[in-house]
């Protein structure tokens, strides 16, 4: 009894698989964020909406939308990337017409805990591209908390 069950999983298994992978063969990609708009500063126990501006690699490119974190719990610099998502059958991709590559997203509700104080500073990676040995490149952003100081004038 024992072997016919074994027999029959084996079947069963060996039946299930199959060659032919009928699945979308997906590539997925950087791409590179070119313009940015954050706040002069962060005020503590407040959220914040922050554009980001990118370059698909290719008009076939779809968003998939950003993606990021620190590299620790305890760290407040955030690298953030531009993702994107390609169907490697795709025919008829441009990347010549900067225009119609260019697009705009807008990373909603960034929370600045009330925890933090006026002297800590966010600082914001924001991957443009590989360097000449596919190194990445990052831009960099730094956003103080608290009002920036504003000089007295006097009369």
């Amino acid at each position: 009894m024992k072997r016919l069950i074994f027999a029959f999983m084996a079947l069963l298994t060996l039946s299930s698989c199959s060659v032919d992978d009928d699945a979308a063969n997906l590539s997925y990609d950087f791409a590179e964020i070119t313009d940015s708009t954050f706040p002069e500063f962060f005020e503590a126990g407040k959220s914040y909406d922050l554009k980001l501006t990118y370059k698909r690699p290719t008009t076939c490119h779809n968003f998939i939308g950003i993606d990021g974190g620190r590299e620790d719990l305890n760290s407040n610099e955030i690298f953030l990337y531009a993702l994107t998502s390609l169907d490697r059958g795709a025919t008829g991709c441009d990347s010549s017409n900067e225009t119609n590559l260019i697009s705009e997203t807008t990373i909603r509700g960034f929370s600045i805990s009330a925890n933090i104080t006026d002297d800590e500073v966010f600082i914001f990676q924001l991957w443009t591209g590989e360097d000449a040995n596919g190194d990445p490149v990052f831009t960099t952003i730094e956003v103080p908390v608290g009002d920036p100081e504003v000089p007295n004038s006097s009369s």
